[in-house]
């Protein structure tokens, strides 16, 4: 009778830690479900004013409001940086779940990635030197300038002016740089950025008259269902930050103006 009575106990002792293990784990997962999703976002982090260190922090127009929507969506970001066109080809082979780096929609890119709500809008432009004789953009015929191998920029001004010569560097540090040293007569972006950097870094140049091309900037994703379920997310997102204010209050900060006024 004692054996017996010893062998109900244990049974009894086994089925409880048995019990108890279901209850751990189970308190576990809840545990870990309430934990932040995790997205990973590319950005070049040297774009000023989109994308660019201060001191160790990663920060820009584009970082601080991509860093607010995932915020409110309940991500954590992972950045991931590096050169333009790697981080591209980055969300192509799912690396990467998004490029927050002043990404403009181009009918090509268009082909290839769901693009989120725009967050702002930009015209192509150039930067001279401010002593040089040039006025406007046509004025730089057979002159040469500094592009982003990637950007669009190089595109929407070939379109524009063919006569121009074009001279392309990997990150946009290097095609300023160019300018800087001389080695080239105007440096190629958008009219915001380099109304920016002119501003902050006090460089002696300034920006002619012409526009040649206007385009609007947005979150990539791609087509699979993981992209169209973030894009439509972040997308609702975006808006809510625009009809809150918080576009208008970071495009101040980082522009010196509202991209908002041109968000139709």
């Amino acid at each position: 009778m004692k054996k017996i009575w010893i062998s109900i106990v244990g049974v009894v002792v086994i089925i409880g830690l048995i019990f108890l293990g279901f209850t751990q784990l189970n308190k576990s997962t809840a545990s870990g479900s309430s934990d932040k999703k995790t997205i990973a976002i590319g950005t070049t982090g040297v774009s000023f004013p989109n994308s660019y260190k201060k001191g160790s922090k990663l920060v820009g127009f584009d970082v601080d409001l991509t860093n607010q929507a995932a915020k409110k969506l309940g991500y954590k970001v992972k950045w991931v940086t590096g050169e333009y066109d790697s981080l591209l080809e980055g969300l192509d082979q799912g690396k990467i779940d998004t490029v927050a780096n002043d990404v403009a929609i181009t009918p090509e890119r268009a082909k290839k990635y769901s693009f989120s709500t725009p967050y702002n809008v930009e015209q192509t432009a150039i930067a001279v030197n401010k002593d040089s004789s040039y006025k406007t953009i046509h004025d730089l015929d057979g002159k040469t300038v500094s592009t982003g191998a990637a950007s669009n920029n190089t595109d929407n001004l070939k379109n524009y002016d063919s006569k121009i010569k074009l001279k392309t560097f990997d990150a946009r540090d290097q095609f300023y740089e160019a300018l800087l040293a001389g080695h080239v007569d105007g440096a190629v972006d958008t009219r915001n950025n380099l109304d920016a950097i002119i501003k902050s870094k006090g460089y002696n140049w300034r920006v002619v008259s012409g526009t040649a091309g206007t385009i609007k900037i947005a979150l990539p994703f791609s087509k699979n269902a993981h992209g169209k379920k973030l894009n439509k997310k972040f997308s609702k997102e975006i808006t809510k930050l625009k009809d809150n204010g918080t576009i208008s209050k970071l495009s101040k900060k980082y522009f010196g103006y509202d991209v908002t006024k041109s968000l139709k």
